[in-house]
């Protein structure tokens, strides 16, 4: 068996390289290709099915299942709106063909409770359980136990999505499904489902195992095991499980973007793309799988890589509008700011009010501060600060902008935000030290640098401006020397590498050789004109025309001889 699954699985991924698949058109090659994930190749098998079979309820049952598994997978590229309205038509046109089959009717209940409408549900999965036989359903000729065991199921799987749920609702349920039929793996899978939805793992691994015994060739049913691995953060013995659907069947999808997302979680990168492209192969390169693939390779930091794909998927199909989010982000990281900022503002044109998400308002201020516009950038900071009112970072950027729209005032605002949200950092206090001293409010300027330096005392700019501050202090008022002994502190910090550090001291030592000067026009000491001239002369030696040095050590000459 083993073997002639693995030429069937052959002959399907060969197919899937043409462009109009060639396998067989039947029901269950429909519905593999849908739990694969190969959305496009499975609507294109299940419209030829429709043509061939347009009197199987079967069909169009799982035609509508088709179109909803498409919106769980990837609620970002198709809406509920175009897909519960695509499933219910093809569910009341299957009651229409076949009014006894009982599955049409538990999809026209999952559609209604997508849509909140609960009442309108249960007169569908009790239209469709009044289809059963009820006396000697084991033996109904008409109707396999299978089918009848899920359809119990399959109400319990709808129901999941209902918000009044309960877990001994939906295993009753269950119980009745093995009640007409104990060998259905599906009922199994649907079980751990339900399991997993109220946190029961233990539960689930033993149901999706019940699910495997029944069908060792089960991909779905490992996969799911795998899933629940990750879950539980057992990533070994996941990734055991998705090996093993692969060797199983060698063309499922879905096993490889799990095991890819596996390996992206462990920052195997390299591995996890190695996945994602076959993945991709299986798929028939469908548009699904390149979007998944692009946002892979964003995650991957692979930017110019994702751009590549999304850039091909929108030059043939632009209704992907999540992909215009995923470019903008991807042109912000390759430094390609006009494209990103076209990008952004596209995907916030058409992208719907409730899918936007903090990051693209952040996004959309970095590409607008990038571009030169830091006014119009802080809107949209404030815009993800709204959604987000925790977020340090975004402080960090408005306090940014703001500074570079000399907007001093208000930078400052941003980090005692910060500060009350208790995400400040050192780097946080010296840049609103320098923004007080820019507002020319030296004495707050004065307290915010000390606050640094006393946390970090050879943090040397902020050494620099507390010294400018008090500096600056006298300047205003009577000179009483504040800032000596800062002074004192940054020649010793900047002698450590004197080429680097020569304008710290230059201004040193220029307030070094006035503070000795006022000293000696006070108290007429010879020691207090040696040391400004002796500082002067410092000066003098990296710039030998420093007017304020030679006059200094003109008003000093013969006042004290040696």
């Amino acid at each position: 068996m083993l073997r002639k699954s693995k030429i069937i699985g052959s002959i399907i991924g060969l197919a899937l390289l043409l462009s109009m698949p060639s396998f067989a058109q039947d029901l269950k090659t429909a519905i593999r290709l849908t739990e694969s994930e190969q959305f496009d190749a499975a609507h294109k098998t299940f419209e030829a099915l429709l043509s061939k079979e347009p009197a199987n309820g079967d069909n169009y049952y799982y035609y509508g299942e088709c179109w909803l598994k498409q919106f769980f997978v990837d609620s970002m590229s198709v809406s509920l709106k175009e897909v519960t309205e695509s499933a219910l038509k093809y569910f009341n046109v299957g009651i229409e063909k076949d009014s006894l089959d009982p599955l049409n009717y538990v999809g026209a209940g999952r559609v209604y409770i997508l849509l909140g409408k609960n009442n309108d549900a249960d007169i569908k999965f009790k239209k469709a359980i009044s289809k059963l036989p009820w006396k000697n359903f084991a033996k109904d000729k008409l109707m396999p136990a299978s089918k009848q065991a899920l359809t119990f199921a399959e109400i319990a799987e709808a129901k999941l999505k209902s918000p009044n749920k309960t877990e001994a609702e939906l295993l009753e349920l269950i119980d009745k499904a093995v009640e007409r039929s104990a060998t259905v793996p599906e009922v199994y899978l649907i079980k751990g489902d339900i399991y997993l939805t109220f946190n029961d793992g233990s539960n689930a691994i033993v149901a999706y195992n019940r699910a495997n015994d029944l069908d060792p060739k089960s991909c779905k049913a490992m996969v799911k095991i795998g899933q629940l691995w990750v879950k539980g953060r057992s990533y070994n013995d996941a990734l055991g499980y998705y090996k093993d659907a692969i060797k199983i069947d060698s063309t499922f999808a879905p096993a490889y973007r799990e095991r890819g997302e596996l390996y992206g979680l462990a920052g195997q990168w390299e591995n996890g793309i190695r996945d994602y492209q076959k993945f991709i192969e299986l798929s028939g390169k469908n548009t699904y799988a390149k979007v998944r693939y692009a946002s892979f390779l964003f995650m991957a930091k692979k930017y110019d890589e994702a751009l590549q794909i999304i850039n091909e998927v929108l030059t043939t199909d632009d209704g992907y509008i999540l992909l215009y989010r995923l470019g903008a982000y991807s042109y912000y990281e390759t430094g390609k700011y006009p494209e990103g900022l076209k990008a952004i503002v596209t995907f916030m044109k058409q992208t719907k009010p409730e899918k936007i998400i903090t990051s693209d308002y952040t996004y959309w201020g970095d590409l607008l501060s990038k571009t030169g516009d830091d006014s119009v950038a802080i809107e949209k900071y404030k815009k993800a600060n709204e959604m987000d009112p925790t977020n340090c970072d975004l402080l960090t950027k408005m306090a940014k902008s703001y500074l570079k729209l000399k907007e001093y005032d208000n930078n400052i605002k941003m980090f005692r935000k910060k500060i009350e949200n208790n995400c400040a950092t050192l780097t946080d206090y010296y840049e609103m030290g320098k923004s007080y001293y820019n507002l020319k409010q030296f004495g707050k300027a004065d307290t915010t640098f000390g606050i640094v330096i006393d946390k970090k005392p050879d943090f040397i700019n902020a050494v620099y401006y507390r010294a400018m501050a008090r500096a600056s202090i006298d300047s205003t008022k009577e000179f009483k020397g504040l800032a000596f002994t800062d002074y004192q502190n940054l020649i010793k910090l900047s002698l450590q590498d004197s080429a680097k550090y020569s304008k710290n001291l230059a201004t040193s030592y220029g307030y070094m050789s006035y503070y000795y000067l006022k000293q000696y026009d006070t108290n007429k000491k010879c020691e207090d004109a040696k040391n400004a001239i002796l500082y002067c002369n410092k000066i003098l030696a990296t710039d030998p025309k420093d007017e304020k040095a030679l006059i200094i050590k003109k008003s000093l000459a013969g006042k004290c001889p040696n």
